[in-house]
């Protein structure tokens, strides 16, 4: 029989779950011991905190988390401490940030109403369980020094930069034993936190370097500087460091080669007085003042050094000699000191002001580890020789993608770091086509679905999350996650336990059907955003005003019936087909009344048609073109024609223009819409692209109208189009069961394409590589197919469709090759 109280978590017997002019505080716990023998060379323990954690053991960062859970699912690391081991004495400290949880603050950190650290050694009963378990042996501390900043004027969702104050007195940290918390664990109760071991793999830590400095403000020479900076510094330059005279004052901007989500650690000789400071500031571009106010941001090429650096920062006072034993994270902390910020930071530029008081200063420099999740690359995209676009197109994707991913899909690190479901479904599936992996997506899966609320038949826009959010919409991009999932994937067993909440936010759509017009009302409740997409005519709630005065929105009809279509699916593969028809049955009387209400003969109008003619000033949009296609509402030639006819509109600035958030499902509305749209529009489409490449950004913007962020995976669409649409590789049947090489071959005289099927076990089970040349007549191309699949368990079809032809090959072993001629591809359809 389990025991009655659970005893295994831990925290600081006097800490203040609310204190002003701070987000939250900092604690160490630490644990010393002695071992008489040599320590076994593995020993893992399973160890979680709420909210953060950094574990060092013996001077050495051995894991940081826990992935963000919330109250439904709680994750714990599996660490193993045993190579960090030594016989004689050890320490174990353990960095705890904990983030108030009756506050408003941080939203992007979920907490639950305590603080708590727990350490486990599951597979140890005797001594090193004893030693090393959470219990009253373990010692913690407040940090009285450190606070959690909100004063910052931009950061509204984050909380994680942080003020270090000198304390006048430098009295050493005040360590007391800690608190067993104890819950009951009978009778259908248990501890807060439910625990679940993690479901991807730790993060991807990489030594980086900073590679130019700019506008140096110092009496120290620019070489000096550089030397100790710059690129890898040499020990010896480290060790000497830069000595700063008392009362100088030291300002210069740093930049990395790239946008980078990277951890630092700051290092200098420990002074023999404290007082000197250093602020470091954190910008994504050089820009002019941005209006906070109207949230705009006024940037041009992002490396004009004739315009400043704005942005959020972290500020440390030294605190001069120790007094007593510091929390022990670092080797010499009695001759060296460290501000080592506790959360990764987003940058491509770094403001550093030093002011040097009381002593002489000696600053060694900062090092930079950049961190993400270890999105394995599989895929590769080679044009020919002089495109220079295909290359730059794909690596700032794939840079932007991964920037993106952490312990979560971030719809953008600089400023939110929020799991969000329209965001999230796209950056998934960008993610399945250059790896094959889908943990992190599973993962997304789960914690957007734990949000569900039965109140209001939705899941939260963002999950996990301090502070809930709903959109109504992004309910129905989480189906597409299910959607897509099953394509590649066709896990039947993970799929079904979501398959009765898909069913409870389709029914919270079908109860808002008006009886007369038959289409889905505006939903105007309380703690309900109806957002479409971030376009400058809808600021600034990012919808059609014509939807509020109507209480209709096309664009809403138009992705209901696209999430239906998309159920409909998923539950003819989970072997519910009476619930399948009934979805389609209701797709069809929604694309029925959007022609019937909405479409005035030529375009579909954003709200009802006898609303907008009653509004001759009121636009239309591209978003109702578009998703009047993805809805199933128009097809084939009748669709080809309103999206060519809708895109000269809105090049002449007569329709609304999706922004780089909605281009993703432009592009799926192009393809589907079949003939030669998507050709005839390709290249012109990536124009937005090549002018902010033109700008010198490394990643993508959020948004081009407000410029918020320049980094946000939505816009990372080229790592789809040149996988599936260009090389043309998709899954022809779910999982990858069958195979479709559908390759574009009028976009590039030549084009390299290595294409990843699904990964299995952390391994990739096959790859298609797609290459063609066009020929010397420039009529003749040179097409070569490859697949290859590792441990197949039976023969998978091959569907290869080129100009004039269509060919059915099987992989019955491990791969199969294809070459052919085309002949004069341009005068053939497919």
């Amino acid at each position: 029989m389990s025991s009655t109280f659970d005893r295994t978590w831990i925290w600081h017997p006097a800490f203040p779950e609310s204190q002003p002019d701070t987000a939250g505080l900092f604690l160490h716990f630490r644990r010393q011991f002695t071992l008489s023998i040599e320590p076994p060379k593995s020993l893992k323990i399973h160890i979680s905190a709420d909210t953060r954690y950094k574990l060092y053991v013996n001077q050495q960062l051995v894991s940081f988390g826990p992935v963000k859970g919330d109250q439904s699912m709680w994750f714990y690391d599996e660490v193993d401490i045993g190579p960090f081991l030594r016989t004689g004495e050890n320490h174990v400290a353990v960095h705890v940030l904990r983030f108030f949880y009756a506050t408003q603050f941080a939203p992007s950190f979920p907490r639950l109403p305590t603080g708590g650290l727990c350490i486990l050694v599951p597979t140890d009963e005797g001594k090193y369980s004893e030693l090393l378990r959470t219990s009253e042996q373990w010692e913690s501390a407040v940090d009285p020094c450190a606070s959690l900043r909100v004063d910052e004027p931009e950061d509204f969702f984050l909380h994680t930069y942080e003020s270090h104050r000198r304390q006048h007195a430098n009295s050493p940290l005040a360590w007391k034993p800690a608190k067993v918390l104890e819950f009951k664990n009978s009778t259908g109760n248990t501890p807060p936190w439910h625990l679940s071991p993690r479901l991807i793999p730790p993060h991807q830590i990489q030594p980086a370097w900073f590679t130019e400095i700019y506008n140096v403000h110092s009496d120290v020479p620019l070489e000096t500087w550089r030397a100790v900076l710059l690129a890898r510094p040499s020990e010896q330059a480290r060790r000497a460091g830069v000595c700063l005279a008392p009362g100088s004052r030291h300002q210069f901007e740093l930049e990395v080669a790239a946008h980078t989500t990277a951890f630092l650690r700051v290092w200098f000789l420990r002074p023999t007085s404290g007082g000197s400071a250093i602020q470091l500031t954190y910008s994504e571009s050089y820009e002019d003042e941005p209006d906070l106010y109207v949230g705009v941001r006024r940037k041009a090429h992002r490396r004009d050094m004739t315009k400043q650096l704005f942005g959020p920062h972290d500020s440390y006072q030294l605190q001069g000699p120790a007094n007593g034993p510091g929390p022990g994270y670092f080797v010499d902390e009695e001759e060296t000191e460290v501000f080592a910020p506790f959360h990764y930071r987003t940058f491509r530029f770094i403001k550093i002001d030093i002011a040097v008081e009381g002593a002489e200063l000696v600053f060694q420099g900062i090092d930079v580890d950049s961190c993400h999740y270890p999105l394995d690359l599989q895929a590769q995209i080679m044009a020919g020789p002089g495109d220079t676009t295909v290359d730059s197109l794909w690596t700032t994707s794939l840079r932007t993608l991964v920037n993106c991913m952490h312990d979560c899909y971030e719809d953008c690190p600089f400023y939110e770091q929020l799991q969000y479901a329209m965001d999230t479904r796209s950056s998934a599936l960008f993610t399945y086509c250059v790896s094959g992996d889908d943990r992190l997506a599973r993962q997304a899966i789960i914690q957007l679905y734990n949000s569900f609320q039965p109140r209001l038949g939705l899941t939260a826009s963002r999950a996990p999350s301090h502070r809930q959010q709903f959109i109504p919409h992004f309910s129905l991009y989480w189906i597409g996650l299910l959607s897509d999932h099953l394509e590649y994937f066709d896990d039947h067993v993970f799929l079904s336990r979501f398959l009765a909440v898909v069913d409870a936010i389709l029914a919270s759509f079908a109860a808002r059907i008006d009886t007369h017009f038959g289409l889905v009302k505006w939903d105007i409740r309380p703690g309900i955003w109806n957002y479409v997409d971030w376009t400058t005519e809808w600021k600034p709630y990012s919808y059609p005003p014509v939807c509020e005065r109507t209480g209709f929105s096309t664009f809403t009809n138009e992705i209901y019936a696209y999430a239906l279509s998309m159920a409909a699916t998923l539950a003819d593969a989970l072997q519910r087909p009476a619930v399948a028809d009934e979805y389609r049955e209701r797709a069809r009387h929604i694309t029925v009344a959007v022609r019937k209400h909405c479409f005035d003969g030529e375009f579909f109008t954003d709200s009802l048609v006898s609303a907008q003619a009653d509004d001759a000033l009121t636009p239309r949009s591209q978003h109702s073109q578009v998703w009047a296609v993805l809805g199933g509402i128009v097809h084939g030639a009748e669709a080809q024609e309103l999206l060519r006819k809708s895109i000269q509109q809105t090049k002449a600035g007569h329709f609304v223009q999706e922004s780089v958030a909605m281009s993703f499902y432009t592009l799926r509305a192009l393809s589907l819409a079949g003939g030669s749209l998507y050709e005839d529009h390709f290249h012109a489409f990536w124009e937005p692209w090549r002018s902010q490449l033109a700008m010198g950004l490394t990643t993508w913007v959020e948004d081009g109208n407000s410029q918020r962020s320049d980094c946000h995976a939505w816009g990372s669409a080229p790592l789809y189009e040149f996988t599936a649409e260009v090389a043309g590789v998709r899954p022809a049947a779910a999982g990858w069961k069958a195979i479709q090489v559908r390759p574009r071959l009028n976009l590039y005289p030549e084009m390299d394409a290595r294409v990843p099927l699904r990964m299995v076990d952390g391994k990739t089970s096959g790859m298609v590589h797609v290459s063609w040349v066009r020929g010397a007549t420039t009529t003749d191309v040179r097409v070569c197919i490859k697949v290859e699949m590792r441990h197949a368990a039976r023969p998978v079809p091959v569907h290869i469709y080129l100009p004039g032809q269509e060919i059915v090959l099987e992989v019955n072993g491990s791969e199969v090759c294809f070459s052919t001629y085309v002949i004069n591809p341009m005068a053939r359809k497919w």
